[in-house]
Protein backbone atom coordinates (compact mmCIF):
# COMPACT_ATOMS: atom_id res chain seq x y z
CA UNK A 1 0.00 0.00 0.00
CA UNK A 2 0.91 3.30 -0.47
CA UNK A 3 0.20 6.66 1.32
CA UNK A 4 -0.51 9.86 -1.02
CA UNK A 5 1.05 12.45 0.72
CA UNK A 6 -0.61 15.02 -1.05
CA UNK A 7 -3.28 14.86 1.09
CA UNK A 8 -2.45 16.88 3.98
CA UNK A 9 -4.42 19.65 3.39
CA UNK A 10 -7.63 17.94 2.36
CA UNK A 11 -10.71 17.86 4.03
CA UNK A 12 -13.60 15.23 3.84
CA UNK A 13 -17.04 15.50 5.22
CA UNK A 14 -17.77 12.84 7.47
CA UNK A 15 -21.31 11.28 9.13
CA UNK A 16 -20.44 9.33 12.44
CA UNK A 17 -22.16 6.63 14.39
CA UNK A 18 -23.98 7.70 17.43
CA UNK A 19 -20.86 6.34 19.18
CA UNK A 20 -18.84 9.24 16.75
CA UNK A 21 -17.25 6.42 14.53
CA UNK A 22 -17.00 7.60 10.69
CA UNK A 23 -19.86 5.84 8.92
CA UNK A 24 -19.97 7.66 5.61
CA UNK A 25 -18.24 9.96 4.01
CA UNK A 26 -17.36 12.61 0.95
CA UNK A 27 -14.31 13.34 -0.10
CA UNK A 28 -13.50 15.26 -3.74
CA UNK A 29 -16.74 14.98 -4.80
CA UNK A 30 -16.74 10.74 -4.12
CA UNK A 31 -19.43 9.26 -1.48
CA UNK A 32 -17.82 6.24 0.26
CA UNK A 33 -19.06 4.39 2.69
CA UNK A 34 -16.78 2.29 5.83
CA UNK A 35 -17.23 -1.22 5.12
CA UNK A 36 -14.98 -2.20 7.44
CA UNK A 37 -14.76 -1.67 11.58
CA UNK A 38 -13.58 1.67 11.94
CA UNK A 39 -9.41 2.07 13.96
CA UNK A 40 -8.83 4.67 16.62
CA UNK A 41 -6.23 5.59 17.40
CA UNK A 42 -4.20 8.78 19.06
CA UNK A 43 -1.50 10.58 16.74
CA UNK A 44 1.44 13.05 17.77
CA UNK A 45 1.49 16.59 16.81
CA UNK A 46 4.46 18.29 16.30
CA UNK A 47 2.91 21.22 18.80
CA UNK A 48 6.03 22.99 18.19
CA UNK A 49 5.69 23.85 15.12
CA UNK A 50 2.30 25.46 15.83
CA UNK A 51 2.21 27.15 19.30
CA UNK A 52 5.23 28.74 21.24
CA UNK A 53 3.67 27.92 24.83
CA UNK A 54 1.40 25.21 26.14
CA UNK A 55 -1.35 26.58 28.44
CA UNK A 56 -0.96 24.43 31.96
CA UNK A 57 -3.29 21.73 32.18
CA UNK A 58 -3.77 21.43 28.18
CA UNK A 59 -1.14 19.31 27.26
CA UNK A 60 -2.78 16.34 26.23
CA UNK A 61 -4.89 17.92 23.72
CA UNK A 62 -2.13 20.07 22.55
CA UNK A 63 0.17 16.66 21.66
CA UNK A 64 -2.25 14.37 20.75
CA UNK A 65 -5.35 14.29 18.09
CA UNK A 66 -7.67 11.39 18.19
CA UNK A 67 -7.50 9.66 14.50
CA UNK A 68 -9.67 6.86 12.40
CA UNK A 69 -8.65 4.62 10.01
CA UNK A 70 -11.27 3.53 7.83
CA UNK A 71 -11.72 0.96 4.85
CA UNK A 72 -14.60 2.43 2.59
CA UNK A 73 -16.35 1.49 -0.83
CA UNK A 74 -16.70 4.57 -3.07
CA UNK A 75 -20.61 4.13 -4.13
CA UNK A 76 -20.49 5.00 -7.26
CA UNK A 77 -17.79 2.82 -8.66
CA UNK A 78 -16.45 0.74 -6.00
CA UNK A 79 -13.35 1.36 -5.64
CA UNK A 80 -11.97 0.40 -1.98
CA UNK A 81 -9.72 3.03 0.00
CA UNK A 82 -8.34 3.46 3.63
CA UNK A 83 -8.27 6.64 5.12
CA UNK A 84 -6.52 8.25 8.40
CA UNK A 85 -9.10 10.89 9.67
CA UNK A 86 -7.98 13.23 12.00
CA UNK A 87 -11.39 13.75 14.21
CA UNK A 88 -13.27 16.89 14.53
CA UNK A 89 -16.00 18.41 16.40
CA UNK A 90 -17.79 19.43 12.98
CA UNK A 91 -18.56 17.54 9.92
CA UNK A 92 -15.28 18.68 8.19
CA UNK A 93 -12.33 16.14 9.06
CA UNK A 94 -8.76 16.59 7.59
CA UNK A 95 -7.34 13.54 5.99
CA UNK A 96 -3.50 12.84 6.69
CA UNK A 97 -3.33 9.18 4.38
CA UNK A 98 -4.97 8.18 1.42
CA UNK A 99 -4.31 4.09 1.17
CA UNK A 100 -4.91 2.15 -2.28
Amino acid sequence: MTADAAVQQETATVWTTPQGAPARLLWAGRRFTVIAKPIAWMDRISWWESSLRVPAGSAAAVVERPMWQVQARAVEDGEILIFDLAASDGAQWPITAIYD
